[in-house]
């Protein structure tokens, strides 16, 4: 499979033809000064959310397709909090697989809005997330799995630089694999406490890697598959 790669228009391309035409690319971008990382702005607008049209993978726990509006547009980060990030703000690297282009891993919830609000932003709501994540498509991934998503099929069992994959139509990096992301939601129908994370990780197979699918936790957990995406208004 080849990359064809503009400004403003991402191709995936194979010897049968055109797989995905990514939506333009938003120019509108901020560098948050607080930890030098890159935020891209999602307008406000209606999406699908919960398991995708025609989805036969989705599990019981997965929300049922209901159409959302984002009555409000908000920053997201263009990828996942790195360690190098998270460890100008807090000097500390709490990452089982180190290096500084890594997505930050092993921190939990608490940890995770802690950090967001340290550098005035702030964990992204699960609307919003799934929002920016589908990256203006429908379908359950926006691109084939391997291209766009570092997962149990082709990981090492490890995470992996953040945007070595190819972008969604937002440009956001990662959105699927690599490691799960903690929202701001409560789960509390999961159990008393839960909170919710979205993506899926370099530790899952490919039928969780899905835009749709969630998992749960108490918010002190912190495994080694476990980061953040921050989000702002």
């Amino acid at each position: 499979m080849k990359f064809l790669i503009s400004a403003n228009l991402l191709l995936l391309a194979s010897t049968t033809g055109v797989l995905l035409a990514a939506p333009k690319i938003p120019n509108k971008t901020k560098v948050n000064p607080n930890d030098g990382a890159t935020y891209i702005w999602i307008d406000p607008g209606t999406f699908t959310m919960g398991c995708s049209k025609d989805d036969r993978e989705c599990f019981a726990w997965e929300s049922s397709a209901e159409e959302q509006r984002v009555s409000k547009g908000f920053w997201i980060g263009r990828t996942e909090v790195t360690q190098s990030e998270y460890e100008k703000l807090t000097g500390e690297n709490p990452s089982r697989y180190r290096g500084p282009r890594l997505p930050v891993d092993q921190i939990s919830w608490f940890n995770a809005r802690n950090y967001c609000q340290a550098i005035g932003m702030r964990l992204p709501t699960e609307k919003e997330w799934e929002y920016a994540a589908r990256g203006g498509s429908s379908l359950p991934r926006y691109g084939p799995l391997n291209a766009i998503a570092w997962y149990d099929g082709n990981s090492a069992d490890t995470t992996h630089v953040v945007a070595q994959k190819a972008p969604n139509g937002y440009g956001l990096y990662d959105t699927l694999g690599n490691v799960w992301e903690w929202v701001q939601d409560s789960a509390d129908q999961y159990g008393k406490g839960m909170r919710l994370l979205r993506g899926a990780s370099f530790y899952n197979i490919a039928k969780d890697v899905r835009v749709s699918d969630r998992l749960w936790a108490v918010p002190e957990t912190a495994h080694r598959d476990m980061g953040v995406r921050c989000a702002g208004d």
